[in-house]
């Protein structure tokens, strides 16, 4: 029985010695963060433990930092792709679709970033690269009809979608056409609030089933 607990006093050590490891990490990480990093949420209001805290600011800046990146690659490949089309574009039928399937791009992909560097030369602002695919296709729709202050005031509204909308039915003159309600606005953004609790459920439940796989592993090798 000494044996066993010792055995189990043993793993219980190397656990706590790798969370300060990990701890001390985080808290390196921090500081890092901190001194460069001023954080756009106030994590204050989520009820989280300090290490949480911590921990989800690193986390948006990270997020800021990837997305960033993320609009970077999509202008540059916006680009590529527009030039590859023109390239090709007196080389043969097809081409241009087969050498962008081979390199394994999907066609609505290439697409929405050809729409997107089209309507970036007309405009010249790099929130073509940000906004909903819903927005980039209603512009698309009706750039003919307007002109470049009326895609800028969509380009750079707060809900591009919904003034998108609401310029497309002006032009159609249609009722049916009808603009979301600010209740639909509030049914999504519940939506929102249930999808974020739904999610702090499932890492709740997550954890516990690590949990108990640990004190069953240790149950294990204890037999």
């Amino acid at each position: 029985m000494k044996k066993i607990n010792v055995k189990i006093a043993n793993k219980l050590g190397e656990k706590f010695k790798e969370a300060n490891i990990q701890k001390n990490v985080n808290s390196t990480e921090v500081l890092e963060v901190k001194e460069k990093y001023n954080p756009i949420l106030n994590y204050d209001e989520f009820e989280l433990e300090n290490l949480q805290k911590e921990q989800m600011i690193i986390f948006e800046e990270k997020a800021i930092h990837h997305a960033n990146e993320l609009s970077k690659n999509t202008i540059a490949l916006s680009k590529i792709f527009y030039e590859a089309q023109k390239t090709l574009a007196f080389a043969g039928s097809g081409l241009f679709t087969k050498w962008y399937e081979t390199l394994g791009f999907k066609k609505d992909f290439v697409y929405m970033l050809l729409k997107r560097n089209e309507l970036f030369m007309e405009v010249e602002n790099k929130r073509i690269f940000e906004i909903p695919e819903k927005a980039i296709k209603t512009i698309s729709k009706i750039k003919d009809k307007v002109d470049v202050k009326e895609i800028l005031e969509i380009v750079n509204a707060e809900k591009p979608v919904v003034v998108a909308k609401e310029i497309e039915v002006s032009l159609s003159g249609n009722p049916k056409d009808r603009l979301p309600e600010i209740g639909d606005i509030e049914i999504l953004e519940n939506d929102f609030n249930k999808i974020i609790k739904l999610e702090r459920k499932i890492a709740e439940y997550y954890q516990k089933i690590k949990d108990l796989e640990y004190e069953l592993s240790i149950l294990k090798k204890s037999r």
